[in-house]
């Protein structure tokens, strides 16, 4: 499954379609000529066995939901004590991560799909929002700069998408400048706030220039938010 996700994201192998080429004319001459066309082949055909669009998301929701249980651990939360489902908000990691391997491809759906991933996970307990947040590695499946975080209902202020620009400071001491970038957030009244980077122009650039990042994880999570927002705001006024 791993190499095969890591399969996914590697371009067209161009160097196979050369090593072909070049190597039918000297077949009479030399026998490197078939030896050439036969690695040629084999890095063709290694490459077309890549899974499907439709494979990448069912591993990815796989991948998503085998978080809960370290969510749940990572946060000291008993089953218990939540009251709704979990609610996810996934989008691209831009911030560099040396323990990551990066990959992006369009889909034949027009979707981008990435790696490595920025997950965020709300659970909903009587009293707070627990909140989980890592970088989920495909090509690995793991989880890497975890960190956890929890807001009790009556602090929270705001729920909702919107657009931001801000610049990140890249490994090679060059600044990204991220314009109209349409971000997740949830603010509390002491101005703390959960944000995750949903898609940005620059984003989608940056994978080709076409394509789109689907925000559905981060509309359902803003729904859930908010009903569950106003049924305890409303028992607090009751």
């Amino acid at each position: 499954m791993r190499a095969e996700i890591r399969n996914y994201f590697k371009p067209f192998p161009g160097k196979a379609v050369w090593l072909i080429v070049g190597g039918i004319p000297l077949i009479a001459a030399y026998g490197a000529g078939l030896l050439l066309i036969g690695i040629g082949i084999w890095w063709l055909a290694a490459w077309s066995k890549r899974p499907t669009d439709a494979q990448m998301d069912a591993w990815l929701d796989e991948d998503l939901r085998m978080l809960h249980p370290r969510v749940l651990a990572k946060t000291g939360t008993d089953p218990s004590e939540l009251v709704a489902e979990p609610v996810m908000v996934t989008g691209p990691k831009l911030w560099e991560n040396a323990y990551a391997h990066r990959g992006f491809k369009r889909g034949k759906d027009n979707v981008l799909r990435f790696t490595p991933v920025s997950v965020t996970v709300i659970n909903f307990t009587a009293h707070q929002l627990i909140v989980y947040a890592c970088v989920l590695d495909l090509t690995t499946g793991n989880p890497l700069n975890e960190n956890t975080d929890e807001y009790f209902y009556r602090d929270v202020v705001s729920v909702s998408t919107k657009t931001k620009s801000f610049s990140v400071p890249m490994r090679d001491g060059t600044i990204l400048q991220i314009d109209a970038a349409e971000m997740f957030q949830l603010t509390t009244s002491g101005g703390t706030s959960v944000e995750v980077l949903l898609r940005a122009p620059k984003i989608i650039q940056m994978m080709g220039g076409n394509g789109d990042i689907p925000t559905t994880r981060a509309d359902k999570a803003i729904q859930s938010v908010r009903k569950m927002l106003r049924e305890k705001k409303s028992a607090l006024v009751a």
